[in-house]
């Protein structure tokens, strides 16, 4: 059994309890991983998602663009931990911070559309350049500001002792998405199971402690 659930993607037609914009939601991201950016269009995620033409653009009166940047957001929403900067648990404690960060983001990667979401914008991006601009406006930078914010805070406690905030943040990251993400971005097509997100979790946390905690 693995941790691969599609929390930010689900299958249309909706569901009793999903809204029609849910619906859409979802299966525009279906039809913009299936067909790429520039092979999606309003008319397939219509009828994927078993709406008139009319309701999308209603909803998303500017097009294929408002609507990719609606999928983008709905997925970032599913990214957890973006107040731990100022969760004095956390910060008293930086095993438990570090670990809802370290534990949150290798489940947020973990389920294989996420990854699918991400080989597109990196494969579109050199074509449409805005929708990796999108990509990192309604979630990616939000998410780096938050897990830069709790490690500067750390380090301003004199608990860790960080020159480079950003750099820190990045290599703590680093530590979490190169076994969770990026050989699974290059086509390696392993699920990721409960226990290998445990054993990245725990290594990650272990490793950034050794180096940065003020003993």
């Amino acid at each position: 059994m693995t941790t691969s659930q599609p929390h930010m993607f689900v299958s249309a037609p909706a569901s009793e309890g999903q809204s029609k914009r849910d619906a859409i939601l979802s299966a525009a991201s279906l039809v913009f991983i299936e067909n790429g950016y520039e092979g999606a269009s309003m008319d397939l995620v219509a009828t994927a998602a078993g709406a008139a033409r009319r309701t999308l653009y209603n909803q998303f009166p500017d097009g294929k663009s408002e609507l990719f940047r609606a999928v983008a957001e709905r997925m970032w929403r599913a990214f957890p931990e973006m107040d731990i900067a100022t969760d004095e648990a956390a910060l008293a404690n930086p095993m438990v911070g570090l670990e809802r960060i370290a534990r949150g983001v290798a489940t947020f990667w973990a389920p294989p559309l996420a990854i699918a979401f991400l080989r597109l914008v990196i494969a579109e991006g050199q074509r449409f350049p805005d929708l990796t601009k999108t990509f990192f406006e309604v979630g990616k930078t939000q998410a780096m500001t938050a897990v830069h914010d709790y490690i500067a805070e750390l380090g301003r406690r004199g608990i860790l002792r960080i020159a480079d905030p950003v750099l820190a943040s990045k290599q703590f990251l680093g530590l979490v998405d190169e076994p969770i993400l990026w050989g699974r971005v290059m086509g390696d097509p392993q699920e990721i199971s409960a226990a290998e997100i445990d054993a990245v979790v725990n290594g990650a946390v272990t490793i950034f402690l050794g180096h940065f905690y003020v003993r």
